[in-house]
């Protein structure tokens, strides 16, 4: 089985299952916490989960029993 993240585009042409993610979230949510500290907010570390989804091209999927 073979899974990659970031859904590229030769994973496409070469059927690889990917896990996609929402760069322009990902790249949203870092700015908004870089400005929040920037303008001397003091807030503790956190762990930011965004959405992620699983694009099944057949790489990694397991076979159905024979």
């Amino acid at each position: 089985a073979l899974v990659g993240f970031d859904d590229i585009e030769l994973a496409d042409l070469l059927g690889i299952t990917v896990i996609a993610q929402d760069a322009a979230a990902l790249g949203r949510t870092a700015a908004e916490r870089l400005f929040r500290r920037l303008d001397g907010v003091e807030e503790a570390p956190a762990q930011v989960v965004l959405r992620t989804t699983l694009i099944a091209r057949g790489s990694g999927e397991v076979p159905p029993p024979a």
